[in-house]
């Protein structure tokens, strides 16, 4: 495995550990993150299906842009940029809807 490769997988499990311990904090506890190359999906599962509902897409060492997915699980990139804790803060107040519990 390549350099970037480990760096890679260290930053995603770190990154999606963070996303789940800020979601918990808002009383997002349906929710889970994991990492898919340089995005940081959030998802449910929904009857055993995984059901992605944002994702924090990599842009440097600490900055992230967030997307959402579509109904079809298509992803929409927005032009909303920041940390982790920004980005969240930004989708558990102002995009709630996106997160919800079914």
């Amino acid at each position: 495995m390549s350099q970037d490769a480990q760096m890679r997988r260290i930053m995603n499990k770190q990154g999606c550990a963070q996303i789940e311990d800020l979601l918990k904090e808002h009383n997002f506890t349906h929710l889970k993150a994991l990492g898919r190359g340089d995005h940081l999906v959030i998802y449910s599962e929904e009857e055993g299906d995984k059901i992605s509902r944002a994702r924090l897409t990599r842009l440097g060492t600490h900055s992230y842009q967030l997307g959402f997915a579509d109904h079809r699980g298509r992803w929409e990139s927005t032009a909303f940029t920041g940390t982790i804790p920004e980005l969240i803060q930004m989708l558990t107040t102002q995009f709630s809807w996106v997160l919800a519990d079914y």
